[in-house]
């Protein structure tokens, strides 16, 4: 008999993975006696419809198990339907191996212009019996799709901002707060590969919703709200629906009204707390639109950016030094180069007095958790343009001359930092 299933993605630095299968087994499970090996797990995804995906020929030969095939159980447990460990539950919560070498738990995958969801269908077959305490169970078969939970993202909600420009979706999240409240704003502005017509995606193919984690909101008294954007091509999209050769962003006026018109609706938003941040394109945008409105943002933390520095004036310049600005940058990106970008303009906008600029350049980005290696033991390394792994993990936390970046001489991380910057 078919059952169903259900499961839980988790936003990790690669992306969001299915890290967890819940088994509604439908018979209670006291003294379930159980082992990786009593099950196989087979997932295969697809295209949604209208969104047929190929493999791009620029990224190489195309893997054998990357859109079906088996995955590995790390570990499991008698759940109930939450996936919360309960000795006389009725489910069973599989912990499956997730890893940055491997693509098939992804809830989505990159197309060649932008990362896509796909459908992800599951069969659980059960391949041995299990003793319990109210006899032997055998021959289960979870195959009916119960629902995909994405941590930190329930209470996203999404919308449509209308301007001559383009009109812009946006995804946004909002606490729960009493009239009178005010409560931060943080912006977050993607890179190219998260632009489209599914504003979720800006949000989770990138660890973005590790701003939403308890941990990371508690700097914010965990009442931060987060508003994301997404371009429907890229932010470095000059009009010609080509990368920019001059900085010119067509985005600029209909984003800053975006975010004027969030605001204005929303009078809880505390104007001295408003933060603007982003990766690669979104780098280059958080830069476009401190430049273009630097009165409105507290601080800003760009990643990555891609506004080269020979696109920036020193009026511009020297119109955003005294604004406070965390920059993340990695020495291995060879996609942002840093020494046409980050660098010079770093030590422009010190010289220009920033005192409050700050660059965390990276030798290369390797995996910080102790989770993934490379097959000789050391840490896994990441490709060198994904130094938003260490910002939105917290990593951040010395400047460019290795010395630790501090408020009020105490060593601080970066968004420790950033909630602590008020606009005057």
């Amino acid at each position: 008999m078919a059952l169903t299933y259900k499961t839980i993605t988790e936003v990790l630095d690669f992306g969001p993975h299915i890290t967890k299968v819940i088994l509604e087994t439908g018979r209670p499970l006291t003294g379930a006696q159980l082992d990786p090996a009593q099950f196989e797990v087979y997932v295969k995804r697809t295209a949604k419809p209208g969104e047929e995906f190929t493999w791009p020929k620029f990224m190489g030969e195309r893997p054998v198990d990357l859109m079906e095939g088996t995955r590995t159980i790390e570990a499991l447990y008698v759940s109930d339907a939450d996936g919360t460990p309960a000795a006389d539950g009725s489910c069973i919560t599989l912990c499956m191996v997730c890893s940055p070498m491997a693509g098939i738990g992804s809830i989505i995958q990159f197309d060649g212009n932008f990362n896509i969801f796909l459908d992800v269908h599951y069969t659980v077959t059960q391949t041995a019996p299990i003793e319990t305490a109210g006899g032997t169970v055998t021959g289960l078969v979870f195959d009916v799709d119960g629902g995909n939970r994405i941590l930190y993202c329930e209470d996203l909600q999404t919308g449509t901002f209308k301007h001559p420009d383009s009109d812009l979706l946006y995804a946004y999240y909002e606490p729960a707060h009493k009239a009178e409240e005010k409560l931060p704003l943080i912006i977050w502005l993607h890179g190219a590969g998260e632009g489209g017509h599914a504003p979720l995606i800006a949000v989770v193919a990138n660890k973005v919703a590790n701003l939403l984690s308890p941990e990371l909101q508690a700097y914010f008294g965990g009442r931060a709200a987060l508003l994301v954007p997404q371009a429907p091509t890229m932010w470095m999209d000059d009009g010609s629906g080509e990368y920019t050769q001059d900085g010119r962003s067509k985005y600029v006026d209909a984003l800053d009204a975006l975010i004027d018109a969030y605001m204005a609706s929303r009078p809880w938003i505390d104007r001295s707390r408003v933060y603007i941040g982003g990766c690669s394109n979104g780098g280059f945008m958080t830069m476009k639109m401190l430049i273009h409105t630097p009165d409105r943002y507290a601080a800003a933390f760009p990643i990555c950016e891609a506004l080269r520095d020979d696109w920036i004036t020193d009026e511009q310049i020297a119109a955003i030094a005294k604004k406070p600005i965390w920059l993340t940058h990695a020495a291995t990106d060879d996609t942002v180069p840093p020494k046409t970008h980050v660098l010079p303009t770093y030590k422009r906008l010190k010289a220009a007095g920033g005192e409050n600029v700050h660059l965390t350049y990276w030798d290369k980005v390797v995996d910080l958790s102790g989770k993934y290696n490379k097959p000789d033991g050391t840490p896994f390394e990441y490709y060198g343009h994904w130094s938003w792994i260490y910002m939105l993990n917290n990593d951040c936390k010395v400047d460019l001359d290795g010395q630790p970046v501090t408020i009020d001489g105490k060593p601080v991380t970066i968004v420790e930092w950033l909630a602590a910057q008020r606009n005057a």
